[in-house]
């Protein structure tokens, strides 16, 4: 497998996905089918159904969150992750700040 570079850990990412029956997931990259389907990543989502808790920070105490979170630290992660977090020569994903006159706005 592939050297990790995850974003969600290094800041690149400022936020978590939000899936539309309402999980916190690692990133929106995550949310497909093959994953579902992945045992490991089962276990996440067992804990991360935002109406179960107070708060999001809440959810990434959970033991399942904290191994995730440990395991990327240690280069393992989901396939996706390794598909899209891979270390690269060159970044694949760009983040850009537009400013306006009234707000700025990041991507």
């Amino acid at each position: 497998m592939s050297k990790l570079d995850p974003k969600c850990l290094n800041y690149g990412q400022r936020s978590f996905g939000f899936t539309n029956r309402g999980e916190v997931i690692p990133c929106c990259w995550l949310d497909t089918e093959k994953n579902r389907d992945d045992p490991e990543y089962k276990k996440l989502l067992e804990v991360s159904n935002i109406s179960d808790y107070d708060s999001v920070e809440e959810i990434f105490l959970n033991d399942e969150w904290i191994e995730f979170f440990k395991n990327l630290a240690n280069g393992k992660g989901f396939p996706q992750c390794h598909h899209i977090c891979k270390k690269r020569e060159t970044a694949q994903h760009k983040r850009e700040i537009f400013k306006f006159e009234d707000r700025i706005r990041e991507t």
